[in-house]
């Protein structure tokens, strides 16, 4: 028997939607809005978000299509992608660079396609302890090719309310193959931010 409609229904009863991620901080230009689904992150002080990953090299998953994207380590650029106007990129994108250490903090700056130039969302990533960090990688390993097995790992994080965990679990770019899988996936970026 299939569990998508099980699990679909968990993350609406649970309001398991990803929340918007940020918004500039920029004085002189309007507010950017992104919505970041993946990796899982809450909104904080003044419109920016951050999230704790359990995982070294998150996958990207950013509703809105980007004119730019910028990665910075301890307040310097380590990487950037700058579309041509009118040819925004969209994710997901693969992680770019070295991996997240644990408690390693990387700051995202992101540019939708019709924000001002200069005008960034800004997402702050925060590495998980070593432990967590390993204890995700061995699960995802354990899961293997076995789709009921990675439905099973999603939906028993969703349970405890481990959404991070989920989410990683859900965007990892080693999720096999399964209508399923493919179906929660396109269902959690459809509902995007929420309402």
């Amino acid at each position: 028997m299939s569990r998508g409609p099980i699990l679909f229904a968990l993350v609406v009863s649970l309001g398991l939607v990803p929340t918007m991620a940020a918004q500039a901080l920029q004085r002189s230009a309007d507010p950017v809005a992104v919505c970041v689904v993946a990796p899982r992150v809450e909104p904080v002080a003044e419109g920016d978000a951050v999230g704790l990953v359990p995982m070294p090299a998150p996958q990207l998953v950013v509703v809105e299509p980007l004119r730019e994207l910028r990665i910075e380590r301890h307040g310097r650029l380590v990487w950037r992608q700058q579309a041509p106007v009118g040819q925004p990129f969209r994710a997901p994108l693969a992680w770019p660079v070295a991996p997240i250490a644990p408690g390693e903090v990387v700051l995202l700056r992101l540019r939708p396609e019709q924000a001002a130039e200069g005008a960034f969302a800004h997402v702050q990533l925060v590495g998980a302890s070593a432990e967590r960090m390993a204890s995700t990688d061995a699960l995802i390993r354990s899961l293997g090719e076995r789709p009921l097995a990675w439905l099973a790992a999603i939906e028993a994080a969703l349970e405890v309310g481990d959404v991070p965990l989920a989410w990683a679990l859900l965007f990892a770019p080693v999720l096999p193959e399964a209508p399923d899988l493919t179906a929660l996936r396109a269902e959690v970026v459809r509902r995007g931010c929420g309402e």
